[in-house]
């Protein structure tokens, strides 16, 4: 409990310097194409002047040269990367990420041979859907390797939801030279910024999704089967399914590998209902304290988070324990005919909250 009340402080008090750094950081313009460019054209295929090329490694027999263009919802990356020795176990690497959309925000990867796009690997944290989006063609012209490749939005990793979209666009080339033999990288970023300028692209691309998050979002994140909206607490703000919501599919949609509230040993119902018959769903997710029978794990903690569905959006009126070695489990949870909801946990201690219009505040500390 403490420690996620301080972890949580320390977001807020490092959300406004993040913030004005992404503002600060010198930023190019992603040139705005006027048409889709050619996919087997190499860099003659992509009409857009701003290049990308990687710094200076000593000894390297490898280099690369690359244009970016944005039209429409895509992000176009077209590159040239040339090597004395050009094999299958050359790899070039794509990796976007966006600085600004949070301190807990991860970019995606993207792996490219001369066969075509690889596997990027669970380690790279890019989820399958993205992976699949992304569409390329890769030619191989003697030592050099062409490739064009397109990165819709949907693809994209967690991006900023209002403060400009000011990105690090790395192209990284892994020239392995013979088999068994030595690993030698050139790329246009260190430690995952690029060297000299951002990227910065067009506000027209987030405009065109014609999302219509609440205000607290900072951050947008596309998902398989739809959208999520953050802001500084560990459940969504906020989710827009692609179909009208199911109390199973927001669980899908808001967090993947949510917990069954019963194998968890807590009293957390799916879903309940507001007053006027709005169901409320819940979500589940942490580490159990109580895994271990008659021990208590005081750094575990599972959290709920509530969620207010209509139609495909789904909103979090709640995130609140629901099992913690302070409060004990979770062991009853009733919503009334006025919108009062008290969660009773194990230890004795009682929480109380009142519906206030778009999400449930609390009336009572209670004891613990």
């Amino acid at each position: 409990m403490r420690a996620a009340a301080a972890l949580s402080l320390f977001l807020m008090l490092c959300a406004p310097a993040v913030a004005s750094a992404q503002e600060e950081r010198p930023a190019r313009a992603v040139p705005v194409l006027s048409k889709a460019p050619r996919f087997q054209g190499g860099l003659k295929g992509l009409t857009s002047p701003l290049l990308l090329k990687p710094a200076p490694v000593a000894g390297a027999s490898a280099s690369f040269t690359a244009k970016v263009g944005v039209r429409k919802d895509t992000l176009y990356v077209a590159v040239e990367a040339t090597d004395d020795q050009l094999g299958a176990a050359d790899l070039l690497t794509v990796s976007l990420f966006f600085p600004g959309s949070g301190p807990t925000a991860t970019g995606y990867t993207w792996r490219f041979a001369f066969d075509g796009k690889r596997a990027s690997g669970a380690e790279s944290g890019t989820p399958a859907f993205a992976q699949e989006k992304v569409t390329a063609a890769v030619q191989r012209r003697g030592n050099t390797l062409e490739l064009m490749a397109s990165i819709p939005v949907r693809a994209f990793p967690r991006f900023p939801a209002t403060d400009p979209l000011v990105m690090d666009l790395c192209l990284t080339y892994e020239d392995q030279d013979g088999t068994g033999g030595k690993t030698t990288s050139v790329s246009n970023c260190q430690s995952g910024t690029m060297v000299g300028e951002a990227l910065r692209l067009p506000d027209e691309l987030r405009k065109g999704l014609k999302l219509k998050p609440p205000e607290a979002v900072t951050a947008l994140e596309p998902a398989k089967d739809g959208w999520l909206g953050w802001d500084l607490l560990s459940f969504p703000a906020w989710v827009q399914a692609d179909v009208p919501l199911t109390p199973a599919s927001l669980r899908t949609l808001a967090l993947p590998g949510s917990l069954e509230a019963s194998k968890m040993g807590v009293n957390v119902p799916e879903a309940l209902s507001l007053p006027d018959g709005r169901p409320v769903v819940s979500v589940l997710s942490g580490k159990n304290p109580y895994a271990v029978d008659g021990r208590c794990d005081a750094d575990s903690e599972l959290r709920m988070g509530l969620y207010l569905v209509t139609g495909k959006t789904g909103l979090r009126v709640l995130e609140w324990p629901a099992a913690t070695c302070a409060l004990g489990r979770a062991a009853s949870m009733e919503l009334d005919e006025e919108g009062a909801l008290t969660i009773g946990y194990s230890n004795g201690a009682t929480m109380n909250f009142v519906w206030s219009g778009d999400h449930f505040g609390q009336t009572q500390l209670g004891k613990r």
